[in-house]
């Protein structure tokens, strides 16, 4: 998949294959039985992965600090404070199942079928707080 990265005019490449998180998704892991739930708990999950790579919280993501046209540092840093505020709040909200959260919507990690219900809960609380309830 291309899409965009965190400075603007700047895209990047990922793999959707090499993830756990989305094996779920296509798999239909995440709400099995119900098509628009699975894509919904997804595009949370997408949604946490974009505000963690963009506020800075990803150690594997690299930063780019040379100048670009059409663009500010005001720009970059207003961005990734935003996304910053949107992590801190969904960790709020995420509560007890964060870690399990960010583990796989974030990092691509495996759960295991012992902490699938754990994810699931946290999914759903996360698309209520970026898309309203349901």
């Amino acid at each position: 998949v291309v899409e965009d990265r965190d400075v603007k005019g700047e895209r990047g490449v990922r793999a959707l294959a090499q993830n756990a998180f989305d094996r779920y998704y296509r798999r239909g892991e995440l709400a099995p039985g119900d098509k628009k739930e699975n894509m919904r708990l997804y595009m949370a999950g997408e949604r946490l992965r974009g505000d963690w790579e963009r506020s800075g919280l990803d150690t594997r993501a690299r930063q780019a600090f040379e100048r670009r046209e059409g663009g500010s540092a005001e720009d970059f840093s207003a961005a990734r404070v935003d996304a910053y505020n949107r992590v801190r709040d969904a960790m709020g909200v995420l509560g007890p199942t964060r870690n399990v959260v960010v583990s796989a919507a974030v990092y691509g990690d495996r759960v295991g079928r012992s902490k699938m219900e754990m994810l699931r809960a946290g999914l759903d609380v996360l698309a209520d707080m970026y898309f309203g309830r349901k």
